[in-house]
């Protein structure tokens, strides 16, 4: 359960932080930056224990976006945290 607590964590900063809707991606057209990131933030605090492989995709797809969009300082994990997520992120 730390990945868990550990993505409910960075919802909440998310939600307190001044990320804001008005991005644009990399082709220059809006993209709603803060919304995107709650939900892939809460997809992969739903899905993190799934065995279904449609779940892998979306978990790794939903991972990427959050990497690409937040700083790596709230990005830290715990050894503990960090082998879970490995195992979850890892084709299986």
């Amino acid at each position: 359960m730390s990945l868990e607590k550990y993505f409910i964590g960075l919802i909440k900063r998310v939600e307190e932080s001044d990320i804001h809707n008005d991005g644009k991606n990399k082709d220059g057209f809006f993209e709603p930056t803060r919304a995107t990131l709650l939900q892939r933030l809460n997809l992969l605090k739903d899905l993190h224990n799934s065995e279904n492989a449609n779940a892998k995709a979306m978990i790794q797809g939903a991972w990427r976006y959050v990497v690409e969009h937040l700083p790596p300082d709230w990005l830290v994990l715990s050894p503990e945290e960090k082998s879970e997520l490995k195992k979850v992120l890892s084709s299986r």
